[in-house]
């Protein structure tokens, strides 16, 4: 008793003063090490793409490669980055096409509902990234998130795409060339691009560093100056004739077709935009919070700057059925929109500058096309979801596998010869590949929004590292409605208008081919050739 009288006295005395600065309780000593690993990442994320693509020091990836890992970039990289294949597809090539379908009023709502439903992808695509692990490539998230035998099929089906657009700027450049040498088989121009573009990748792929910033930049350029001159041209101060509104005022009205136009409008606009998702991976490297929010904003905007008065003053001129829709190919300077306005003001010269822009556009697309479907496959082995012949190397001066790189060509080579069966509609038919894939690719990224904001499983991920969608949940609902509507309208077109082999194929073989990829990998991974 006097032990306990005596130590319950001098307790208050013996005691401590309470600190003046309470500790850090658990969300901010996570946060604050969280913190900390980013500031001590962010020397690796401004370094060379290299050390994120586990390459040798010697070999650079192309910056296109970006849409696997990538470095920090400023926003108006990024920028430039995604301007070159938006414009060079969406203006020079899909152009036209768009408003052939739509009319001057069905391709303008079009491209602008397709730049709307870019950046609510891109948005969903940032906060889905945000919460996977940082070696967890975008390719790969849907194993994450919708399943392994979905995401696999996604996977291997994002590395066909590019295997695809490696074969249709093949057979675009073979066309292109045909422009100044068309006693020369296509073929032979096909091959020599093929071997062009091995030759840069294996060499010095920088190379396509430098090459793609310039073309952007002349894109730029001459996309601008043809708004000028297709402004004049409508105006009547250049050319001929005074087009003003006539082309909305004709007698189907700028919507041709109605709904089934603006659908037929919609896959080419799809198209031009396809794979330009991607920058939100480039975007989720930043540490600044206003850069991740801005990027998004300014991708889109620069894309709707440049594209939209584009699309407005060339329907102004062309009409749907001029009978300069008669071409063979869209993929040469003959079926470029632009050169009709050049010509339409009576620039004749013109037409060899933007061939020779769309032919360097074809051969860098091929480089990107040949170094990314390289590369995933590569990945792909390396994690037990290919075969281990095509691993990367174990060199790490040697950056890709020549096991890899050669199934890529030669899998490329066997869809190119099955082209020549229809080689007037082969473009068009790997065009409607590409919006397919693009239309469920965009769909399942919707998808995972939803799951991963619902999710119990990622609902601790919440940091100032992880991006949130202000716009969640209307912005994947209404991604998700639309690419699913513009898919059911293709289906039932092909019911209506009878059947049509390159109609038919144009839309449903993006869809046979996925359905296949995901059955393949259930088999797979029940016959544990295929691992997570």
């Amino acid at each position: 008793m006097p032990s306990n009288t005596s130590s319950g006295a001098s307790t208050p005395t013996q005691t401590p003063e309470p600190q003046t600065v309470p500790p850090l309780d658990t969300i901010q000593i996570a946060n604050a090490a969280k913190r900390q690993a980013w500031q001590q990442l962010k020397p690796q994320r401004n370094g060379d793409i290299k050390e994120l693509m586990g390459v040798g020091e010697k070999k650079r990836g192309l910056m296109l490669a970006s849409r696997l890992h990538t470095p920090t970039l400023p926003i108006w990289r990024i920028v430039l980055l995604t301007l070159g294949g938006t414009l060079n597809s969406g203006v020079l090539i899909a152009g036209g096409l768009t408003i052939m379908f739509g009319g001057p009023g069905g391709a303008l709502v079009a491209y602008i509902v397709s730049v709307v439903i870019l950046y609510l992808v891109i948005t969903s695509l940032m906060e889905v990234g945000s919460r996977m692990p940082d070696d967890v490539p975008y390719y790969l998230i849907g194993t994450r998130v919708l399943g392994k035998t979905v995401g696999v099929a996604l996977a291997w089906s994002f590395w066909l795409l590019w295997i695809v657009v490696l074969v249709y700027e093949m057979v675009a450049g073979g066309f292109i060339i045909q422009f100044w040498l068309p006693d020369v088989d296509r073929a032979v121009w096909c091959a020599v691009l093929l071997i062009a573009c091995i030759i840069i990748v294996v060499i010095d792929s920088r190379l396509y560093s430098t090459a793609e910033s310039s073309l952007t930049l002349l894109t730029i350029g001459a996309l601008v100056a043809g708004i000028i001159v297709g402004s004049l041209v409508a105006a009547g101060k250049l050319g001929d004739h005074k087009y003003a509104f006539e082309n909305w005022e004709a007698k189907d009205g700028p919507f041709v077709g109605g709904l089934w136009g603006f659908v037929g409008a919609a896959i080419f606009a799809n198209f031009s935009v396809n794979g330009t998702e991607t920058v939100a991976i480039m975007a989720l490297k930043s540490p600044s919070r206003h850069s991740r929010k801005m990027t998004p904003i300014a991708v889109c905007g620069a894309i709707a700057l440049l594209l939209l008065p584009s699309i407005f003053v060339t329907g102004l001129v062309l009409s749907p059925a001029d009978p300069w829709f008669e071409k063979e190919s869209f993929d040469s300077a003959e079926g470029a929109s632009l050169t009709y306005l050049f010509e339409k003001a009576g620039i004749m010269p013109a037409a060899h500058v933007i061939n020779a822009l769309l032919l360097l556009s074809a051969l860098l697309d091929c480089c990107v096309g040949l170094y990314v479907s390289t590369t995933i496959l590569q990945d792909l082995a390396d994690r037990g979801l290919a075969p281990k012949l095509v691993q990367s190397p174990k060199d790490r001066d040697q950056a890709l596998s020549p096991y890899s790189m050669g199934v890529c060509c030669i899998l490329a080579l066997g869809i190119w010869a099955l082209t020549f069966i229809r080689m007037e509609s082969a473009v068009v038919l790997l065009a409607g590949i590409i919006g397919v894939s693009g239309i469920i690719t965009w769909s399942s990224i919707a998808i995972m929004h939803f799951i991963v904001r619902w999710s119990k499983r990622y609902r601790h991920i919440e940091d100032e590292t992880a991006y949130r969608s202000l716009l969640f949940p209307m912005g994947p609902a209404l991604c998700l409605f639309y690419e699913v509507g513009v898919m059911v309208c293709l289906l039932i077109t092909v019911g209506l208008v009878g059947f049509d082999i390159d109609l038919f194929l144009f839309i449903t073989l993006g869809l046979f081919i996925f359905l296949a990829l995901i059955v393949a990998a259930a088999i797979a991974q029940r016959l544990g050739y295929c691992r997570c």
